[in-house]
């Protein structure tokens, strides 16, 4: 994945520490499968559908689900559950 600045994906910091850095997708994803998910839809637990891998983590910038953290059951979007 490049970033804007041409910079690689492991990059840490351009030497400006205070401006803002762009991953240069929506997903970040580990060597495991599952990623980090950033979405602009809307999330409704058990009821919004996805195939990002289980156990990935997604958030939402739309009105809808905003401010909640959902993990993958590998079908469906659920609410993160801290057990």
């Amino acid at each position: 994945m490049a970033l804007p600045n041409g910079a690689d994906a492991y990059q840490v910091s351009d030497g400006n520490p205070s401006a803002a850095k762009s991953l240069g997708g929506t997903v970040l994803l580990s060597n495991t499968g599952a990623g980090l998910y950033f979405l602009n839809v809307a999330v409704t637990a058990n009821s919004t559908t996805t195939t990002a891998p289980a156990g990935s983590i997604g958030v939402t910038t739309n009105a809808t689900g905003l401010g909640k953290l959902f993990i993958s059951d590998g079908s469906k979007w659920q609410f993160a559950v801290v057990a």
